[in-house]
C-alpha cells in the first residue's frame, strides 16, 4: 500500500526544506566560521594530503557541513515520521497512533544512539506521565533507523528496563506508525528522489553551492595564510595560537 499522496507530499517538502536549509547554511559560511585547529591540520596533512590552501579549506568546509548535517537531517527524519500521527501529541510524545482501540503515545528519535542517560530517564518519565493521563493507553519509544542490535544500552536500560517503556526501531517502527510494511522503503526512495532532483531558486544543487563556497573561501584563506609551503604553515600556527 503506497503512502497517501498528501502524506508523500508533506514528506517531500520536509526533505526539500532540509536541503534548502543546508544550502542557505553553506552560502552564509565565512572564513571566520571555520574551526581552524593548526595542530590537527598539521598531523593529518600527510595522510589526507592537506598541503595547500584548497585542500585544507575543502576539508574544513566538509567537517563543518557534516556536523550540522547529521543533526539537521535527524530532525527532518523525525518530522517525516510525525506526518503519520493521528493528532497532536501530549507532552513527551510526538506521535499518536491507535491500534485495536488502544492509543499509543510515541516519542520519536532519528537513530538508535542519539540520547544520553539523563535524557533517556526523562523521556521514560514523560511517556509514563502521558500514559497515566490517558488511561488504557501505551507508551513507546521509536527510532527511525537502526537494527535492534544497534539500539544503545542507554535506551535498553533507562528507557525500557528501568523506565518501563518499550521501543521499536527501523522497519518495525515505520510499519507500526503507517500500517504499511513497505513504508520504510518508500521513505528511502523519496529521500533518493529529492536528493537527485533538488535545486534551489537559483537552480543550484547542494554540491554546486559547496564547490562555489570552497573556491570563495580558498581565496580568503590564501590572503591570510598563503597558498602552501612553510609560509602557510607558519601563518596557520601564528594566527591560531
Amino acid at each position: 500500500m503506497p503512502i497517501e499522496a498528501e502524506k508523500r507530499k508533506q514528506i517531500e517538502g520536509i526533505f526539500r526544506r532540509f536541503l534548502l536549509n543546508r544550502i542557505n547554511t553553506v552560502r552564509k559560511l565565512k572564513i571566520t566560521d571555520l574551526d581552524i585547529n593548526p595542530f590537527l591540520i598539521r598531523i593529518l596533512s600527510y595522510e589526507l594530503g592537506l598541503d595547500n590552501s584548497e585542500s585544507i579549506v575543502r576539508w574544513l568546509v566538509s567537517q563543518r557541513i557534516e556536523r550540522g548535517t547529521v543533526t539537521s537531517f535527524g530532525i527532518a527524519l523525525q518530522d517525516a515520521a510525525k506526518v503519520f500521527s493521528e493528532g497532536s501529541g501530549v507532552e513527551g510524545a510526538d506521535i499518536l497512533k491507535t491500534k485495536n482501540g488502544i492509543h499509543h503515545h510515541i516519542q520519536v528519535k532519528s537513530g538508535p544512539n542519539t540520547i544520553p542517560k539523563d535524557l533517556g530517564v526523562r523521556i521514560a518519565q514523560l511517556l509514563r506521565s502521558a500514559q497515566r493521563r490517558n488511561r488504557g493507553s501505551l507508551a513507546l519509544y521509536g527510532m527511525c533507523y537502526g537494527s535492534k542490535e544497534r539500539v544503545s544500552s542507554i535506551v535498553r536500560k533507562y528507557v525500557q528496563e528501568e523506565g518501563g517503556v518499550d521501543w521499536i526501531s527501523g522497519q518495525e517502527f515505520w510499519e507500526f506508525i503507517s500500517d504499511d510494511p513497505q513504508c520504510l522503503k518508500e521513505i528511502y526512495e523519496i529521500a533518493a528522489e529529492i536528493g537527485k532532483t533538488f535545486r534551489d531558486s537559483k537552480g543550484q544543487s547542494l554540491s554546486e553551492v559547496i564547490e562555489a563556497k570552497i573556491k570563495e573561501l580558498t581565496v580568503e584563506f590564501e590572503k591570510i595564510y598563503g597558498k602552501s609551503g612553510n609560509k602557510m604553515w607558519k601563518k596557520l600556527l601564528e594566527n591560531n595560537s
